[in-house]
């Protein structure tokens, strides 16, 4: 199988975000965790929101979305939050999961994103 040619498509698109909580900013960064999921709840598409956290401060989100529309909506929700999130927790690392048209991979490019393609398995 010509791996290049693999035409595995999953329906739905997201990301995962990385990052590094500031020392002494914890707290501070969950009061904002706890704010953004509470309004990430009532967007219809998002399907997976999660977030992990070692006890040292590295952070990965998982987001996944059901549709490109679900997912601009998502980041402009994220913009009212955004400025306090990272000034607690900047940002290190994303990788964007799934076809995602340009208009919507501009929007993270200040954290230069690496794009990941479908390539095989499957999603429930």
């Amino acid at each position: 199988m010509n791996t290049q040619d693999n035409n595995t498509n999953f329906e739905n698109i997201g990301w995962i975000v990385e990052a590094k909580i500031k020392e002494g900013r914890r707290e501070d960064f969950k009061v904002i965790v706890d704010e953004i999921v509470a309004e990430t709840k009532k967007e219809g598409g998002t399907l997976n929101y999660q977030y992990y956290v070692s006890d040292d401060g590295d952070v990965l989100v998982y987001e996944r979305f059901a549709n490109i529309e679900s997912a601009h909506i998502h980041i402009t929700n994220w913009d009212n939050f955004a400025e306090r999130w990272l000034d607690a927790a900047p940002g290190t690392r994303m990788v964007h999961l799934g076809h995602l048209p340009e208009e919507l991979t501009s929007r993270h490019a200040a954290l230069a994103p690496k794009l990941l393609k479908p390539f095989g398995g499957f999603a429930r």
